[in-house]
């Protein structure tokens, strides 16, 4: 999972760009009377973003926003005049842009292919066009998600633009050889980590699948690899493969750290099952 760039625009352009649509379905000017209130709660959403103190802002925004009077309009704008309609769509696209090699950052599989309300529109409507408040998502990240706010902050989800997970390993596995070489994803946070932050990335985790998900990119990966390393193997001995393995893995650790690959390939060096020629029944 690698975190995209935060947004370079802001409420005030994705309201221009969305401007014309208004204006022919009749919004424009009650848009506009709550454009510097858009503008404000965008500032403060970044604050708190910033300070490591978002959940409470939306905790106490949630309370005001809920059935506001005006959530359909702002529904709708984004529905139609930033998703469906240019100049919005390329303001649209220009988030899905955001996205590190174009995938999901909450997953780091797939490709990116929509775009997600962080804070669900349907209870926060304030912030519908916010950039701030938009992060480019996979398909099955974004139904994994769906419009939920959890309100415990143990379980708040993690924020693409403000959430920091270091450069500290989290994400290992280990080699099931009595599975025929399956590998078993964990997140481990560092034990350094607050106890809050711990439990929001294990939540994360689970809740998106990626032990399974991770599972099944591995299989694949162990399936093209399994050739070189069993030649590796055959010409060198184990101590060569697993020095390959532990150069591999450094290679993918330089890009992201915690990527599945980086994970995969480490747990193969410290299998004894794989140095000894476990890859052959892959």
């Amino acid at each position: 999972m690698l975190w995209p760039a935060q947004p370079p625009f802001t409420v005030r352009e994705v309201v221009v760009a969305c401007s014309a649509w208004l204006k022919k379905y009749g919004y424009a000017d009650r848009v506009d009377e709550h454009l510097l209130g858009l503008v404000a709660l965008e500032d403060g959403y970044r604050k708190a973003g910033n300070l490591g103190t978002l959940h409470s802002f939306l905790m106490a925004e949630r309370i005001e926003q809920t059935n506001h009077e005006d959530r359909a309009m702002f529904e709708e704008t984004y529905g139609q005049a930033m998703v469906d309609r240019a100049p919005g769509r390329r303001l649209y696209d220009a988030l899905k842009a955001l996205a590190v090699d174009a995938r999901c950052p909450l997953c780091g599989v797939q490709a990116v292919a929509q775009v997600d309300h962080h804070a669900p529109k349907d209870k926060f409507p304030l912030f519908a066009l916010t950039p701030l408040n938009l992060v480019a998502v996979c398909g099955i990240c974004n139904q994994a998600k769906s419009n939920t706010f959890d309100q415990e902050l143990s379980r708040a989800e993690i924020h693409p633009y403000f959430d920091d997970l270091g450069a500290e390993r989290w994400l290992f596995a280990h080699i099931d050889g009595a599975a025929g070489g399956v590998a078993v994803f964990q997140a481990k946070p560092p034990g350094t980590w607050p106890l809050i932050k711990a439990a929001r990335l294990r939540r994360h985790f689970t809740k998106y699948h990626l032990a399974d998900r991770y599972r099944v990119e591995a299989g694949h990966a162990l399936s093209i690899r399994k050739r070189k390393d069993t030649r590796t193997l055959e010409e060198s001995g184990p101590v060569e493969l697993r020095g390959q393995l532990l150069a591999d893995a450094g290679e993918y650790v330089d890009y992201n750290p915690n990527s599945w690959q980086a994970a995969l390939v480490f747990a193969l060096a410290d299998s004894s099952w794989y140095l000894n020629g476990g890859m052959r029944d892959i």
